[in-house]
This record gives C-alpha cells, structure tokens and sequence, in this order.
C-alpha cells in the first residue's frame, strides 16, 4: 500500500531521487506532514474549495460515500466516517480527542469516486501497487540517477511496517545497481529492522526527542524502540543521517536540542567520520490535508520557529563534532 511516487526530489538523500511514499506509520506526530500516510489503508480527501457542485459523486456507482449535508452542499457522508486516532495538541503535548477523517469501507469504492470526480475536489490517498510496478515506475528515472549520483527514496508512513515489500524492493535495486534509502521513525520491534540491514541502505533516521515522556505525548509512540533502534544501526555501522524536526513548544527549546545533539554524538561510529544532522525547521504546509481529511489542524497558522535560535543550536551541534545543516 502506498500514497504517492514523487520524481526529482533533491532532498531525500544524495543527487536527484525517486520517493516511493508507503502508507502507514506506527506514530501520529501532531505536526506530520503527511497526515494521509498516517493509515494503513486508502483514506479520503475532500477539499470543498474545488467542488463544482455537479453531483457525479452522489450516483450509485460513487459508494455512498458522500451525500448533502444540512446545508444543500456536497460533503462526505457521516455513514463513512470513523476516528483516525489521537492527533497531538498545539504543543506537541495532551494528545487531542479523536477527528473524524475517512476511510472508505469497502476500499475497493474508492478509485471509482474519485474518477468520477471532474474537478480533482476529491482524492484518495493510498492504493495497492505490487513490487514490479513500482520497480517499473522508478526505473523511468534511472538516467537521472546515473546522472546525479541519486537513486531512490523509501519513505512514509513508514516503510519497515511494511518489511516484506520494502525487503523485495532493496533487493531488486541493489540487482540494477540503484542507490538506495530508507526514511524512518524506527519505532517498530527490533525484527524489522534487522530483516533489512543486509540490503545496506542509507538511513535517513527521524530523531525527534530523548525524553520519553515527552515523546510519547507528542507522538503516541514508544522511545526506547526507537533508540534501540538507533543503536542497532550505529554499532553495525550504517550510513545514517539524522533528521530532526523542530517543533515549536516540543523540542525547539535549547535543552532538548541538546538531548538530541548529544545522544547522536555519543553513538558508535565504528567508520569514523562525523555524524550528519538535519535540522528541519516546522512549517504548516500540511494545514490544507489535515482539512481535507476531516481533521483540526493542531498548530496555530502562522507558526514558526527562531532563525537565531536554530542557527545558535546548529552550531552548539557543530561544537559537540556533528556535521549540521538547516532544513536538509
């Protein structure tokens, strides 16, 4: 089950890569922005700015899966609506009540809604692609893979939840030669990770927070899978580097930076060199999805973090031997 395929993304790893977005993720970070990926299945997406009214998604062949509201307008139909989870609050902190998003029951009603939909109001996210068609879509782009020095990009969601497709694809790029890279949470059990280590990709690794309270209230997730994880990588000497996102009221104070900084200096590095850190500030870009999903976004428009403030945090990262950049 994947959401997208995204071409000539250049900040994904190294030179020009291929994205393949799988769907699913075992956290629900409050600031995620792809909260589409979120579900394991195919997922809604209704956007009213672009309806133009013109019914094709109220024939029987449509599902049932939108009707008229009170108000005479086009809406998805209560009957399919079901909680997607707890998002997390403003802060990063009490996770939030339930939203009602979509998730189509059946699935299968769902590539056929949003075909009969002529202005694009509406969108699925999520559908089942086999190995060899992804293989064959990501092939497309080897020219400028050889050309670069890029590849392709397994990201989410997350991709060890889905480890028997993530492992039949490694293996069949390693065949043709394709740089690979896996972006991760690490929040699944130690099997799954282990079960793709062989393949040796490069591991674009999410490193949000060191407190464990903290972690879980913004995320739902349970820390020590994640930094077990992250010393299982280190000791087998993977090639990783880390992705922090900086969220504002969650880790964006100089005391968790340093947490954060410090506990990615420390690992293990049996090949040397400096460990590579992204910084990646927030930003709201995902506040039009979360409303498409049916769901509040939790952060107030208009939210952003210091410039001074990660400058100076970069640099006290660059003091403890980390290599540093800002926004990837």
């Amino acid at each position: 089950m994947i959401f997208d395929i995204q071409r000539f993304s250049t900040h994904d790893g190294a030179g020009i890569r291929t994205v393949v977005f799988f769907k699913g993720c075992p956290l629900r970070c409050a600031w995620c922005e792809n909260p589409e990926s979120q579900e394991a299945g195919p997922e809604l997406l209704f956007d009213p700015k672009h309806c133009i009214d013109c019914a094709s998604c109220l024939r029987p062949e449509a599902g049932g899966f939108m009707h008229r509201n009170a108000e005479g307008r086009i809406a998805p139909a209560r009957r399919a609506q079901r909680a997607l989870g707890a998002a997390g609050s403003a802060g990063g902190g009490r996770p939030a009540e339930p939203a009602a998003g979509l998730t189509a029951e059946p699935a299968t009603g769902l590539p056929a809604l949003a075909e009969l939909c002529p202005s694009l109001a509406i969108r699925i996210a999520g559908r089942e692609a086999s190995a060899e068609e992804i293989i064959a879509e990501v092939m497309k782009d080897e020219a400028f893979f050889r050309k670069s020095g890029g590849g392709v990009t397994f990201s989410g969601g997350e991709p060890l939840a889905q480890g028997a497709l993530l492992r039949e694809l490694l293996g069949a790029f390693a065949e043709r030669g394709v740089d690979c890279a896996v972006e991760s949470c690490l929040a699944v059990g130690r099997g799954a990770l282990e079960s793709v280590l062989p393949f040796k990709p490069t591991w674009l690794v999410d490193l949000k927070h060191t407190d464990e309270h903290a972690f879980r209230e913004g995320t739902g997730g349970d820390l020590t899978l994640v930094m077990a994880n992250l010393k299982l990588l280190a000791e087998t000497g993977a090639n990783m580097v880390f992705r922090v996102p900086v969220i504002p009221g969650f880790n964006d104070d100089d005391a968790s930076m340093r947490g954060i900084m410090e506990f990615a200096a420390d690992l293990p590095r049996p090949s040397g060199g400096k460990p590579r850190m992204d910084l990646l500030p927030y930003h709201d870009l995902a506040a039009g999805k979360y409303a498409a999903l049916g769901r509040p976004y939790p952060y107030p428009r208009g939210l952003a973090v210091s410039t001074p403030r990660l400058r100076r945090q970069a640099e006290a990262g660059r003091a403890l031997g980390l290599d540093i950049t800002i926004g990837g």
